[in-house]
């Protein structure tokens, strides 16, 4: 009777997060207006993408695409040095929120991608970069976001977004605890307390202490998730668990796919803000899906700042016209480069 009670308890968690990102993954996709869009409004840049996606913006993550929105809107040239490195001039000031002068989509934005345009330009007017490499440091961005009083993502998302989320994060990983607690409940191992909090504890430096290098953060979390669940597999079977109904495996799957990716599906917008990420998807899915016959009338060079935030280069650049190069882009072999 315990056994089906907990298995109970984990199947019900799994139902429960395939029901949240059925019903509101479909909610979100009702509410998005089925449009053709070929151009982005007047001023939107790479940060309004990240913003409007996911509430935030991380240009670290952003180097080409910042880059060439820069050069596209006058503010830089470029020169390409080697296959990696570009040598950047600021030729005028990126100007403020409140001159005639600025083009903006969202001042929320705009007035955040100023500032970091001023920091990166602050004491020369070259700079050399590298392209795989983040043009600001993490202490760069957290010191400008807290550096203004209203959050980036007001406007964009609702309270009831993120209970979502933490909703389904907790859901995802009590199956794991329930598989634990039914050790130490039936066989008194104390390793079915010990570990789930130990895999917890990974699981939640992985995905909130942003502040640590990427790769420390994947190897360190994993060592610590890893050795948990290899744990808990081995003490299933050196106690010789009659797990007929698969609980221990059902808690382990929807523990990575349910937080991270079935999470990503639980999104509660409200439909009057769905109109720019509507856009945004529908702009996605011109250049994605549009033949080569109708890009090459696209101007590439004004696309690519957005073919770069939404990551799909490798799929849809040979259908763009690309002979010509910019006037703000310069190279010693008149090629394009990596940056192009």
């Amino acid at each position: 009777m315990l056994y089906y009670f907990f298995a109970g308890g984990v199947y019900a968690c799994i139902l429960a997060i395939l029901l949240l990102a059925l019903i509101y993954g479909r909610r979100a996709r009702r509410n998005v207006k089925r449009e053709k869009i070929t151009c982005l409004s007047a001023g939107f840049s790479p940060l309004d993408i990240q913003r409007i996606f996911i509430g935030k913006t991380y240009p670290r993550r952003l180097t080409r695409a910042l880059i060439v929105h820069w050069a596209q809107m006058g503010y830089i040239s470029v020169e390409q040095l080697d296959r990696n490195r570009v040598k950047l001039f600021k030729l005028k000031h990126m100007p403020k929120h409140r001159s005639e002068d600025a083009v903006f989509f969202d001042r929320g934005t705009y007035v955040r991608e100023w500032k970091l345009f001023d920091k990166l330009f602050s004491y020369t007017h070259v700079q050399i970069v590298k392209l795989n490499k983040p043009l600001f440091s993490r202490d760069d961005v957290k010191e400008i976001n807290g550096s203004f009083a209203v959050r980036e993502d007001e406007g964009v998302y609702s309270q009831k977004h993120y209970t979502l989320k933490v909703i389904t994060f907790a859901l995802s990983v009590i199956p794991f605890f329930l598989s634990g607690i039914y050790l130490f409940a039936t066989f008194k191992d104390f390793s079915g307390i010990a570990f789930p909090l130990i895999m917890l504890l990974g699981m939640f430096v992985f995905r909130f202490m942003l502040e640590i290098p990427f790769w420390f953060r994947l190897i360190w979390s994993m060592g610590w998730v890893a050795s948990s669940i290899g744990i808990m597999i081995a003490e299933y079977v050196r106690l010789s668990v009659n797990d007929f109904l698969g609980m221990a495996f059902a808690a382990i799957a929807i523990l990575f796919l349910g937080t991270f990716v079935l999470v990503r599906f639980v999104d509660y917008r409200e439909k009057n803000n769905l109109d720019d990420y509507s856009d945004l998807i529908n702009y996605k899915k011109f250049l994605l899906f549009s033949s080569k016959e109708k890009l090459t009338k696209t101007d590439y060079y004004a696309a690519l700042p957005y073919i770069y935030a939404f990551g799909i280069k490798p799929f849809v650049k040979r259908k763009f016209n690309r002979q010509t190069l910019p006037d703000w882009y310069k190279s010693a072999d008149g090629k394009g480069g990596r940056l192009l």
